[in-house]
């Protein structure tokens, strides 16, 4: 009875799913929150033409920012996560995402703490909401994807 097979750590496809939840997550929080600041959901109170527009773009921006720059983000993610051989947990998952990747999600919290100490008005904030959260939403397809399809091998 060899004890050398037992692999510690998580797989590959746990990583993509753990990244592919907290993407999730977070995005559709922030898209929840800010269709409530911006459109005063579940009221309905702001359907007119300028909110409509105003949501609108949001979604298209951050739309263009999931593909510009969040699906980058996500595939260096993905890349990193087949050479991952940590067997603890808690270190791979920060292996995963790597120091960029955390400086990102470190100045999008930023950004919205200072929006919320500055004052900012619900609704400016309800749309980089709606954009930051359609985003992720956009991009976390990118891990959903990999998590099911097979490694990549490396001797290839």
């Amino acid at each position: 009875m060899q004890t050398n097979d037992l692999k510690l750590g998580l797989t590959r496809a746990q990583h993509l799913w753990i990244a592919g939840a907290i993407w999730t997550l977070v995005g559709t929080g922030l898209l929840t929150m800010g269709l409530v600041f911006w459109f005063h959901f579940p009221y309905l109170g702001f359907l007119d033409r300028t909110h409509l527009l105003g949501g609108f773009a949001a979604v298209t921006v951050g739309s263009i920012k999931g593909k510009l720059i969040l699906d980058r983000t996500a595939n260096r993610v993905i890349d990193r996560v087949e050479t991952l051989n940590e067997p603890n947990p808690f270190k791979s998952i920060f292996q995963m995402f790597g120091a960029k990747t955390i400086a990102l999600i470190l100045a999008m919290m930023g950004i919205g703490i200072v929006l919320r100490l500055a004052g900012v008005s619900f609704e400016v904030r309800g749309l980089i909401y709606i954009a930051v959260g359609t985003a992720l939403v956009w991009s976390c397809r990118r891990y959903w994807i990999s998590s099911f399809q097979p490694p990549i091998a490396a001797d290839e």
